[in-house]
């Protein structure tokens, strides 16, 4: 066993193979994924990287179990992280749950001040409970508590993502590393390890939703429509790693930035976005994709939208043309397509199905016929009716139609780039073959042609 850092007074090196209780799962699944972690240096870089710990080539992680820390021996965290850059040295306390069990406030809390105490600069929670970003704990713990310990949270889901993703990325070379990385993603994607995705909206979701659709107005107070939306946004997290993993790439969640760092801000801001609307909303941004992908749930039409904008090309003049650029890009129709033409000014957009292009381009037009759009939208829109009040139905159609707009659209559309201006002939110069003033015999007769090869 490696030395103990100095404020630990007994654990183990994290196990590949840890010998535990049956009723230590949450113990062996930590003991596991710590284990590979260190042996693979890319996977390392992931997931510290987005705790801010920057991981290089020279850069030495352990990690430990079964950890007591000295002057208390009753508290022992699930395990310790330690980074040794050479030049600087960086740990964190470990705690972690599986299955439904969900952090316990009270534990958390004690862990940071445990940290605070013995100089360890992070606390870092697992479990399937979703976040936006590693900053947000789903633990309440008073900031005050938190000004020489960090607190971060990785959602088991998230982790698993990170493993597929970086098995597409193909960046573990490595045979023996790729073999603990493939074996890993096997071991996290069994349900026996309690690893959980989100499959369910939030107990008040039927009730909620129905209000919604009888045309009753929502509460911002009500406990109930604040429990919808949190749960919306842990499937917006776990959504996000659906087309993560759907891609093969890493795709994030968009947030206003005013409300990045704050997740109660951001959960007030979408209540009252709700109550107003009756709307749920969310917005994924896709690498190289050629817009955001906007994804709405309407609780009053019982309808989800997936949603692209591009801008449409200004070298086509007419509408019809610009309909026929972006409907180049879309090989298959779905009844479900909808386009939508952006025009200019006040003017409303006008939307028609994609099998009605394809047959009449020109239907799709203004009021005012001496107009073009400036742009467009393409939508999947999905009529989920009574399942769309369903708990898990809900989750189930979302994460189906989401991938699927995906698919006939996004990886389809590319966003229009005007060509490079061609080359522009001066005046000055002669073309080829043109005789110059210089060029004249004397009194301004035209040269006589070279014979002396002839």
């Amino acid at each position: 066993m490696k030395d103990l850092p100095e404020f630990v007074a007994s654990g183990i090196d994290a196990r590949l193979f840890p010998v535990l209780a049956e009723t230590s799962k949450e113990k062996r699944v930590a003991s596991i994924f710590l284990a590979v972690m260190t042996q693979i240096p890319a996977l390392a870089q992931d997931v510290l990287g987005a705790v801010g710990v920057r991981v290089g080539k020279r850069t030495q992680v352990r990690a430990f179990t079964e950890v007591v820390l000295k002057g208390d021996s009753a508290s022992r965290p699930d395990g310790l992280i330690v980074v040794d850059t050479g030049r600087t040295h960086w740990s964190a306390l470990v705690e972690a749950k599986v299955g439904r069990n969900d952090l316990d406030d009270e534990q958390v809390q004690r862990y940071v001040e445990l940290a605070r105490a013995n100089g360890i600069d992070a606390v870092i929670t697992i479990s399937n409970q979703f976040v936006a970003r590693a900053e947000h704990s789903p633990a309440k713990v008073p900031k005050t508590m938190l000004r020489k310990v960090s607190l971060f949270h990785w959602s088991w889901p998230w982790l698993a993502t990170s493993c597929e993703i970086l098995g597409y990325r193909g960046d573990v070379r490595d045979s023996e590393q790729a073999y603990l990385l493939e074996q890993l993603n096997h071991f996290l994607a069994h349900p026996a390890t309690g690893v959980e995705r989100f499959t369910q909206m939030a107990p008040a979701w039927r009730d909620v939703s129905m209000a919604a659709t009888r045309g009753e107005a929502l509460k911002k107070t009500s406990p109930e429509v604040e429990e919808v939306v949190a749960s919306w946004l842990a499937e917006e997290r776990d959504l996000c790693l659906h087309l993560s993993s759907h891609v093969g790439r890493d795709v994030s969640v968009r947030i206003e930035r005013k409300l990045a760092d704050d997740p109660a801000a951001r959960l007030k801001d979408r209540i009252t976005s709700l109550t107003e609307t009756c709307i749920l909303t969310s917005c994924f941004r896709v690498p190289d994709c050629a817009s955001d992908i906007d994804v709405s749930a309407d609780m009053a039409r019982r309808t989800v939208a997936v949603t692209m904008s591009v801008k449409a090309p200004t070298d086509r003049k007419s509408t019809k043309a610009r309909v026929n650029w972006l409907l180049r890009m879309l090989p298959e129709d779905d009844e479900r397509l909808r386009i939508s033409a952006l025009w200019p000014g006040r003017a409303s957009a006008t939307t028609l199905g994609i099998s009605r292009l394809r047959e009449e381009p020109e239907a799709l037009k203004s009021e005012n016929a001496a107009v073009v759009p400036h742009g467009f939208e393409v939508s999947l829109v999905a009529t989920l009716g009574t399942r769309f009040s369903g708990r898990k139905t809900f989750i189930e159609d979302l994460e189906a139609i989401v991938p699927t707009f995906y698919d006939l659209v996004g990886v389809n559309l590319k966003a229009w780039q005007a060509p490079p201006p061609k080359p522009v002939k001066s005046r000055c110069d002669p073309n080829p073959g043109e005789v110059e003033a210089e060029d004249l015999e004397p009194g301004g007769a035209l040269p006589r042609p070279d014979t002396s090869d002839v």
